[in-house]
């Protein structure tokens, strides 16, 4: 039985208009063994993010069967009102399905991914709009410099063959040494690694700000609107990684058309599951009262003009990618 009226029929309501939103896919289920120090990780990465985003990002923190006690930090980072959405799945559901969901649920068309043992240094919000609005043909940005990772950015690089056959740089000439080897180190690279890397070749997009060719997926951002045209609408039943990052994120990003490109200075760093305190405390020192200026990713010009390379299929542009990638990369 109803009795009375809703009141909220037919009745317009407000909706929060912010164009970018970041989505971290969180999966802390105890405190032991390799998790042993991941919720102080997390707890650092999103400090560091709430720090150095504007009002135009809104943020989606997803439970994937977490404790307790990180659900209660979620829950009250929520209550308080330091990010606007958090989703609670009483089982791990898996990374890609995690982040898949929450971006088909929402509004924003710039979507940056994340996982939770991210550090944000100011600066990486603007430099990230800035990548999109001085690039039309952006669509997939990372703010950690990747030199060498041309995996499934094979329409960037056929789109940029000018580039790749005659005007091929220094990383030396382009990147950071220490940003390198930070993230090489985090991942269990040695200074071998890095050494020989950094003294290799690297293709950039043409333009005066190196935009480097390739681009990570440890956190970045999308358009989301051509990417989820291509991705699948099957679930997968993989936890993380797997291949799953390539079928649902890579590959549909690749089929777009759109340039995949990382930043040549690193704004982003990757911590890992042990947290070095001392470091991570001067970081948070020199963000303590860093506040980043207002600006809209509504402002950037995605109406893109199509050039005769986008009618090439894309079966054929990984071909021709791979045969550029063989005899005019390295």
């Amino acid at each position: 039985m109803r009795i009375g009226f809703n009141p909220n029929s037919n009745k317009i309501i407000s909706i929060n208009e912010a164009s970018h939103r970041v989505i971290i896919p969180i999966y802390i289920p105890h405190n032991e063994g390799y998790f042993k120090d991941s919720f102080n990780v997390l707890k650092v990465c999103i400090e560091s993010l709430l720090s150095t985003i504007n009002k135009d990002t809104v943020i989606s923190l997803i439970s994937n069967g977490c404790s307790e006690e990180v659900n209660n930090y979620l829950s009250d980072l929520y209550f308080k009102g330091k990010i606007d959405r958090v989703i609670f799945n009483k089982d791990n559901v898996g990374k890609m399905n995690a982040i898949i969901t929450e971006t088909r649920a929402s509004f924003e068309e710039f979507i940056t991914y994340s996982d939770a043992d991210v550090f944000f240094d100011k600066g990486w919000l603007f430099q990230t709009f800035q990548m999109f609005k001085n690039t039309p043909q952006a669509g997939f940005v990372s703010m950690n410099p990747t030199p060498n990772n041309y995996s499934h950015a094979d329409a960037t690089i056929v789109s940029n063959f000018w580039q790749v056959i005659f005007n091929k740089k220094q990383v030396n000439e382009v990147c950071s040494f220490e940003d390198l080897e930070h993230f090489h180190r985090s991942i269990g690279r040695d200074l071998v690694f890095t050494n020989k890397m950094f003294e290799d070749k690297i293709l950039c997009v043409k333009s005066d700000e190196n935009y480097i060719i390739g681009a990570g997926h440890f956190c970045c951002t999308i358009r989301k609107s051509p990417t989820l045209k291509y991705v699948p609408k099957e679930k997968t039943y993989i936890g993380a990684s797997g291949g799953t990052e390539a079928i649902y994120l890579d590959i549909p990003f690749d089929k777009t058309g759109l340039w995949r490109l990382s930043s040549p200075k690193a704004y982003v760093w990757h911590m890992g599951n042990i947290l070095e305190k001392e470091w991570a405390e001067a970081k948070l020192k020199t963000i303590l009262n860093f506040k980043e200026s207002e600006f809209s990713f509504h402002d950037i010009d995605i109406k893109n003009k199509k050039k005769l390379v986008d009618f090439i299929p894309y079966f054929l542009k990984s071909k021709v990618a791979s045969l550029l990638k063989k005899f005019f990369v390295k």
